[in-house]
């Protein structure tokens, strides 16, 4: 069998098989600049509308390898006071809720996956620091791609080529933030739904296809250098999958990957910096602000037999933030 289609294949199974405990959520270079993917406490945390746009290529130059895309949404309603106009009472709003949503297409070997999540956040402003929980709905589509899970005729697999899954579950998250640093978790697959395939149920022997839920620790603190045009941020993510204890007797732990990130920032316009992965893999950063736009590029490289043979992996962002300058929360900007 040619190193390709055993690499189509092992992905394949990893998703499917082993009780799901492989990763359930994709992968992201730049969390830095859209950390709302990760925690739905993060919508409108700034008093800001977020527009993002990304896209991930894994493992350049191999077939069918590892495509990520998402689009997302996020914004804050501002305080506003209560009043009438056009004989219409105008109700006033606290400033305290922040809304999103972001769709994504992941494709995964012979596996496509699309996503769909809404969002509710709520932020609570005590003096120079600000509280921030949010709740997602989450609904998905799974389908394995006939054409390109090639199995032999007997395997189990074959019964669900082609057809499509659904689940819904939800997502929460809670935030910190102070002038200088932010922390936040989150929980994924609160629910824990379990996939079905039409008519079949993979709860079946190594046809079992559990979510598992999933928790993410981010974390920054932004230190402004001698010369004040220029500041330091350095920053984490850390994310492990929880086993359930009859699982873990059968041999299986925690997926625990953390990454440590140092980025120089020259007048909030212009930044680089490098990440390290605890999977050994080395991400170069950088990006620029134009007006209200923001773009983002990385490059990943590792060391292991998938990547010393590919050309890396490439992440770009595209970010539009607008919105009313005079009440956002400018100490909370991070680009």
């Amino acid at each position: 069998m040619s190193f390709m289609r055993k690499l189509l294949l092992l992905s394949t199974l990893l998703f499917l098989c082993g009780k799901g405990i492989s990763q359930q959520v994709p992968l992201y270079s730049q969390y830095i600049l859209n950390e709302f993917i990760l925690n739905p406490a993060v919508a409108g945390i700034d008093g800001m509308t977020s527009v993002n746009f990304s896209g991930r290529k894994q493992w350049v130059g191999l077939k069918y390898a590892p495509e990520t895309y998402f689009a997302s949404i996020s914004t804050r309603i501002l305080k506003s006071p209560f009043g009438i106009s056009n004989r219409r009472v105008r109700q006033g709003s606290k400033g305290r809720v922040g809304l999103g949503g972001y769709f994504l297409s992941d494709r995964n070997g012979a596996i496509n996956r699309t996503h769909f999540q809404l969002t509710y956040a709520y932020h609570i402003f005590l003096q120079n620091y600000q509280l921030s929980f949010g709740l997602s709905a989450v609904t998905s589509q799974f389908k394995i791609d006939e054409r390109l899970a090639e199995l032999g005729p007997d395997d189990p697999l074959n019964s669900i080529l082609g057809k499509s899954a659904y689940y819904f579950d939800a997502n929460f998250g809670v935030n910190f933030a102070t002038p200088k640093a932010n922390i936040g978790l989150s929980v994924n697959q609160l629910i824990q739904s379990r996939l079905r395939f039409g008519e079949i149920d993979l709860d079946r022997d190594t046809l079992t296809l559990d979510h598992v839920r999933y928790l993410t620790l981010t974390g920054y603190y932004r230190l402004r250098l001698r010369n004040r045009n220029w500041e330091f941020e350095p920053s984490f993510l850390a994310n492990s999958n929880i086993v359930s204890e009859n699982v873990y007797t059968m041999g299986y732990k925690p997926n625990l990957q953390a990454t440590v990130t140092g980025r120089f920032i020259y007048k909030r316009e212009y930044w680089a910096g490098l990440s390290v992965r605890t999977t050994g893999d080395m991400i170069l950063l950088m990006g620029l602000k134009v007006n209200k736009f923001y773009i983002g590029y990385s490059f990943d490289y590792g060391f292991s037999q998938v990547t010393r043979v590919s050309k890396g992996s490439h992440e770009v962002v595209l970010a539009i933030k607008f919105g009313d300058s005079t009440r956002r929360y400018r100490w909370l900007e991070r680009y």
